[in-house]
């Protein structure tokens, strides 16, 4: 038997919409009711966010530091960053990450030299890095892997979600319980079926979307 030869399949928001309301079943109701779905969908993406990190988000941006300049502020998107490293004479060097509070406790933070350290302070909006030492210079480029939001759904028609394909089902399952949530006449029975079915979906294609090199624990010990 043939098969296609494409791998174009992929849901546009009202596509999305029109399944999860096909997994409530009963009867539709419309007017405010895809506007009510973008809004599910959008604090969805946001709780996807608090689970964990979504290998897709990140992104890296470099940084030139200015001398004496120790905190730089990231973009808006910025959530937080994975990783820092200093790149001085195309020589690529990891910075160890420490807390602020860390980072507050460095009795002479004037101190300048090549960034060994970095401490990130998460704000309420776009967080700001801090390194240590200081740069003495204004070449030292600051190579960032930072965690970025996922983009805004504003519009039912022409737009996909900032996921890849393989979080589709779950994204559908989950708008389906978020609906059947606000939806009255939804048998609470039912809503718990689209609870633990979004649940096992999104926990699956979480796990799936995972690191695939072997990561090793090394233990850092300090003097007391």
């Amino acid at each position: 038997m043939a098969t296609s030869g494409t791998f174009n399949f992929s849901l546009e928001i009202d596509d999305v919409i029109q399944e999860a309301t096909e997994m409530i079943g009963g009867e539709q109701t419309l007017g405010h009711e895809p506007a009510s779905a973008r809004r599910s969908l959008n604090l969805m993406l946001k709780d996807w966010q608090n689970r964990g990190i979504l290998l897709w988000s990140t992104e890296a941006s470099a940084i030139t530091v200015t001398a004496s300049v120790s905190s730089y502020e990231l973009s808006d998107s910025t959530i937080d960053a994975l990783q820092v490293i200093v790149n001085r004479d195309n020589t690529d060097l990891p910075l160890t990450r420490i807390s602020y509070e860390e980072y507050l406790q460095i009795p002479q933070k004037g101190q300048t030299g090549r960034a060994t350290q970095y401490s990130i302070k998460r704000n309420r909006d776009n967080p700001t890095l801090f390194i240590w030492p200081i740069p003495e210079n204004s070449t030292d480029v600051l190579k960032v892997e930072k965690i970025s939001e996922l983009q805004d759904i504003n519009k039912s028609a022409g737009q996909n979600a900032d996921v890849p394909k393989r979080f589709l089902p779950c994204l559908s399952a989950g708008l389906a319980f978020y609906m059947s949530i606000k939806r009255p006449g939804v048998d609470a029975g039912k809503i718990t079926f689209l609870k633990q079915n979004y649940e096992e979906l999104l926990e699956r294609a979480l796990t799936e979307d995972s690191e695939r090199a072997s990561i090793f624990f090394k233990p850092k010990l300090r003097a007391v």
